[in-house]
């Protein structure tokens, strides 16, 4: 299991996902389309429930 840390570097990695997405260039881009979007949503989800769960 994870530690809190962890999971807060998995929710920063994929908001760093999601910022090319919504326009900001510099990143530059993984993949593209629906598929982006869906991957960078799952992983801050991942990041976010993982927190919560160690959290407790």
């Amino acid at each position: 299991m994870l530690n809190k840390f962890d999971y807060t570097l998995i929710t920063i990695l994929g908001i760093l996902m999601i910022l090319p997405l919504v326009g900001v260039t510099q990143l530059g881009n993984l993949v593209e389309g629906i598929t982006a979007w869906v991957l960078a949503v799952f992983v801050i989800i991942i990041g976010v429930y993982g927190f919560i769960k160690a959290k407790q």
